[in-house]
């Protein structure tokens, strides 16, 4: 058996150490050797062998030198497996990881962050390199293409030693909320960077089709491991969802899965990556508008639901406990709310009397009403003492229902405003005005009026609803007052909350100044239905709203066809793939959908994909990128369109056959 030198270099140890060897010798054996002569100073249990020639992992034991082609001429080294990696999340804020695994694979590198962040569905993210400005300059330039394939990583500019850094948090067994991980994260510390920090990063967005083209060719190989692809220690990586197909975003079991999804969303229409009309961008200012208010000022949170039941669950319970199902006596009968018939309503009320002409300019006076059935009386004394002055009965008097916008209610006061039936000499209609200074008695007689002018009293068992629809109304009612009377107090409230360049796109915030483009977003923000939403709601509503679009999800690649003269562009998304003229404005040429797709391959020495769609065969090589990341992007939505249920275990074994390939 013929044997050789090996010689193996220790940079942790700065030492060199020469084994002899054969072709037989299997990985395990010559690990064992090294570590003998290297001695007990410390423990190597976490190393491995690399080869640099070959960016080779010598991890498999029973694997012999032979297997990994290894001859005395190649360089090795032992080195540990685990080194520092700096992730960025689409938030900006950064995670500086002190032991990721650089000998695994780049997808068990990604579950194990995700697991980490509490995210689910790992298989839908994947990480990205930052993209430079040379990278982005010469993308119609093939040859200047090719060198964003091979650069390596971005280093993240070292942060400046000031003690305790007021945008550092210190994070170990904690996420980038602020809650805590899981016992297995390796998460050191979370930094939310500032804007001058993330301009020395360096990161570029794609403005064009060329550079968003571009821009895809930073993914990495999900099948290979981060050395493997000249990551080194130390350097920066972008989390970031690759595949646009999510499923089952559960706002109470995805906080953070959303909360990442929602920031990609934002740079996504900020960046122009899709291009929404100028109304939908204004709507999505005011839901991103409306998400920040509600992180400053959570609304109050409904009780919570008990572990294992949903909503329907939830109200299936209330649905029992109203209906008396839990009673253990059955006494329905005797626990039923009979109507209240001696039901009255009593109050003073500032009165303007209708048999004056001058209705407006008369001063209304405190007297003595009371509503009992559907029968409204006045009394001049206002103790109420003696008859009744004045009885009208309001039954079937549908005017009044029909005038809501006549019954107002402010801050200040409380106000009905109806049309009497009597008519003066001159023709007119004469008004009526009660004022309620109270918004609870504002409430109950309007409710009181309403119910008499459908013909039922007041001690109808709808009574106690009705107040809860005035009520809703009286408070829009009162939010729209408030809204004008601060109307020309905006300017101050834009300046300090409303930074227009965070919330449009650079097109529509050019064809407006910073203060007309505020009010816009405060318009839109003011038509949003008020509800008290969570900031989690909300950012889930951005996002069905952003999946909406025309050109959602679609990643872009230049290619050439075999039967074609010159490059187009191929976009692909979670049900088709479309070809398109690479030329402005990018006419859509070809769609072929997943449903129909009987076959894919890579020629991975020509580095040509063929695909087979309804009996037609389809090649081309990619220009922008490697043709593997084309592959993997295609196997991977293959596979997402596979998942049913979202409780079921990941199959990872599926995974790699579908997007790995053979190279």
């Amino acid at each position: 058996m013929h044997q050789w030198a090996l010689k193996v270099h220790v940079p942790d140890a700065s030492v060199s150490k020469t084994l002899t060897v054969s072709g037989e010798s299997t990985v395990s054996e010559v690990t064992l050797k090294l570590v003998e002569l290297l001695g007990s100073l410390k423990n190597w249990s976490k190393y491995a062998l690399w080869c640099t020639d070959k960016k080779t992992w010598l991890i498999a034991p029973r694997a012999t030198l032979n297997t990994y082609g290894l001859d005395a001429g190649n360089k090795v080294i032992f080195t540990t497996t685990s080194k520092k990696l700096s992730i960025q999340l689409p938030d900006r804020t950064q995670l500086d990881l002190e032991k990721a695994d650089f000998s695994n694979t780049l997808f068990s590198v990604v579950c194990t962050i995700c697991r980490d962040l509490r995210i689910r569905h790992p298989e839908e993210l994947s990480l990205l390199r930052c993209a430079k400005e040379e990278d982005l300059k010469d993308a119609r330039n093939v040859t200047a293409r090719r060198t964003f394939r091979v650069r390596k990583a971005n280093k993240p500019k070292p942060k400046k030693d000031t003690g305790a850094s007021q945008n550092s948090v210190n994070t170990a067994g904690a996420n980038a909320n602020g809650e805590p991980l899981s016992p297995h994260g390796s998460v050191a510390n979370v930094c939310q960077l500032t804007p001058d920090e993330i301009d020395h990063i360096d990161i570029k967005e794609g403005k064009t089709m060329d550079e968003r083209a571009m821009m895809n060719a930073g993914w990495l190989d999900s099948s290979k491991s981060l050395m493997e692809q000249d990551v080194q220690e130390g350097d920066m990586l972008l989390l970031r969802f690759k595949y646009f197909a999510f499923l089952d975003l559960n706002k109470q079991r995805d906080e953070a899965r959303i909360s990442a999804l929602y920031h990609q969303a934002i740079r996504s229409v900020l960046s122009e990556d899709v291009v929404p009309t100028e109304s939908e961008c204004l709507e999505f200012a005011a839901l991103q508008f409306t998400v920040e208010q509600a992180v400053r000022n959570p609304p109050k949170l409904a009780p919570a639901i008990a572990p294992g039941k949903d909503d329907l669950d939830s109200a299936l319970a209330d649905l029992e406990v109203s209906l008396g199902a839990n009673d253990p006596d059955l006494e329905k009968l005797n626990n039923t709310v009979l109507p209240n018939y001696n039901r009255e309503l009593q109050a003073n009320l500032k009165f303007k009397k209708p048999n004056k002409i001058f209705f407006f300019l008369a001063k209304p006076k405190m007297h003595k009403f009371t509503f009992r059935d559907t029968t409204m009386s006045f009394y001049k004394d206002s103790a109420g003492s003696g008859p009744p002055d004045f009885v009208q009965d309001l039954k079937g008097r549908t005017r009044f229902s029909s005038s809501w916008p006549s019954q107002r209610c402010t801050s200040s006061h409380s106000e009905i405003q109806r049309c009497h039936s009597t008519r003066t000499a001159l023709g007119l209609g004469l008004q009526t005005l009660y004022k309620i200074l109270k918004k609870e008695e504002f409430c109950q007689w309007t409710a009181a009026c309403r119910l008499a002018s459908k013909g039922k009293p007041i001690s109808d068992s709808t009574y106690d609803s009705e107040i809860d629809i005035v009520k809703t109304m009286a408070n829009m009612q009162e939010h729209s007052q408030t809204l004008k009377l601060n109307r020309n107090k905006r300017a101050a409230v834009t300046s300090d909350e409303i930074k227009t360049e965070d919330f449009v796109s650079a097109r529509v915030g050019r064809k407006h100044r910073p203060e007309q483009l505020a009010n816009l977003i405060l318009d839109a923000h003011n038509m949003l239905p008020r509800r008290d939403h969570t900031a989690t709601e909300l950012r889930l509503n951005y996002i069905l709203k952003w999946e909406r679009l025309m050109d959602f999800g679609i990643s872009y690649f230049i290619v050439k066809f075999d039967k074609s003269k010159k490059e187009e562009l191929l976009g692909i998304s979670r049900t088709h793939m479309s070809k398109f003229d690479l030329a402005p404005p990018h006419e859509l040429l070809k769609t072929w959908h997943w449903t129909s797709l009987q076959s894919w391959n890579v020629n991975w020495e020509i580095k040509k994909l063929t695909f087979n769609v309804d009996g037609d065969s389809h090649c081309f090589e990619c220009n922008s990128s490697e043709i593997k990341i084309v592959h993997e992007y295609i196997g991977g939505y293959i596979f997402l369109t596979l998942r049913k249920e979202s409780d079921t275990e990941l199959d990872k074994e599926m995974f790699y056959k579908l997007t790995g390939g053979w190279q």
